[in-house]
């Protein structure tokens, strides 16, 4: 689904991201209706955005409780030049689709971001 940047709400809900600032588009991967966490986003940036630093805004920011039942355990958010890559689930799934997007892009990313939901702790 492509998001329309235009709607902050949207942007954030999917991205973390807090304004669309430096952003070219969003498409994102979602189920309907699932009962396991799962999301990836990917977000195109201009030639011109920091794209560390909107890679830092969305791990900080991202919401890994934002379904009403669950949670995801795991998120990696990498890049290949101006792609921003997230993927958010249960960590089998976050890092089987993580590593696809990697050898897909040839290895060729920048610094790779992740983070654990320590809800259990």
């Amino acid at each position: 689904m492509k998001v329309d940047i235009k709607n902050i709400d949207e942007v954030t809900s999917y991205t973390g991201l807090k304004t669309n600032d430096g952003i070219e588009s969003i498409v994102v991967s979602e189920p309907l209706i699932t009962a396991q966490a799962y999301s990836v986003a990917i977000v195109k940036v201009k030639d011109n955005a920091d794209v560390e630093k909107i890679k830092q805004e969305m791990l900080d920011n991202i919401d890994m409780r934002r379904w009403i039942c669950v949670s995801a355990e795991q998120l990696y958010i990498t890049n290949s030049g101006n792609v921003i890559f997230s993927v958010m689930a249960d960590k089998d799934v976050a890092k089987a689709v993580y590593n696809d997007f990697k050898k897909y892009v040839n290895n060729n990313i920048g610094k790779e971001l992740e983070k654990s939901n320590d809800e259990e702790k």
